[in-house]
């Protein structure tokens, strides 16, 4: 298998959108279309948090670390009406019209989607990852940002940021994250990598009812046996 080359701080970009395109079709049921571009030239990352918060509410960061080559760091800005958006969705899938939940909820998807990125990461390096992350008080000093789009059918989504921070590094030219044979097997990240632990709003979530049909098979029976049928264990 070929190994992805593509620059490590754009993959950490897109293969963020991609996790959370998946955890939002989990969750809600329905998957957005959703696009990760690189802003026009010149654009800096204060100018443009600046100019998303005036429009769509105050932002919140979210700061995930990874220990890889380079330190490199992935920071998630979503305005409040991106995080509402998001958040109102899932909610809403479940049933729930409790708005006090959305802040949780969003934080839940969020943590999801980074933990499917370290998942990636852990194929793309080789190698097992224990990541952490923490809320943010303010945007990075980061040269590097990319705009993520998310649109449904009904409406569109507030944009998103996602920067990165470090000097990240591509992983070494002759490692194969498909060959595991010197690191446990082919999906060892998958198998070391501990699942995030579920909060209330997954718990939540897992208790949403849907409607359920279960088939045991089918037979024929001339009528005049049918008549005899009666209620009962089988006698066979």
């Amino acid at each position: 298998m070929t190994l992805d080359r593509t620059r490590p701080a754009r993959w950490f970009a897109e293969e963020w959108t991609k996790r959370l395109g998946a955890v939002l079709e989990s969750l809600a049921g329905e998957r957005p279309k959703l696009a990760c571009t690189t802003p026009a030239a010149g654009a800096t990352l204060a100018a443009a948090s600046e100019e998303i918060g005036r429009q769509h509410g105050a932002i919140l960061w979210w700061q995930h670390r990874f220990p890889l080559p380079g330190e490199p760091s992935t920071w998630i800005g979503a305005p409040r009406n991106a995080w509402t958006q998001l958040a109102g969705r899932v909610l809403g899938a479940a049933g729930v019209e409790d708005e006090s939940q959305a802040r949780e909820t969003y934080l839940e998807i969020l943590q999801q989607s980074l933990g499917e990125l370290y998942r990636s990461a852990g194929r793309r390096w080789n190698r097992q990852i224990d990541c952490s992350g923490n809320e943010a008080a303010a945007a990075p000093d980061s040269p590097e940002f990319y705009m993520v789009e998310a649109n449904y059918p009904d409406a569109a989504i507030a944009p998103l940021m996602v920067a990165i921070t470090g000097a990240p590094q591509d992983p070494p030219q002759e490692a194969d994250p498909s060959a595991g044979s010197k690191a446990g097997g082919p999906d060892a990240a998958d198998r070391e990598t501990p699942p995030p632990q579920r909060s209330r709003t997954f718990n939540l979530l897992m208790g949403a009812e849907l409607p359920v049909s279960v088939s045991f098979g089918h037979v024929q029976l001339p009528l005049k046996d049918v008549l005899k049928l009666t209620a009962g264990p089988s006698s066979s």
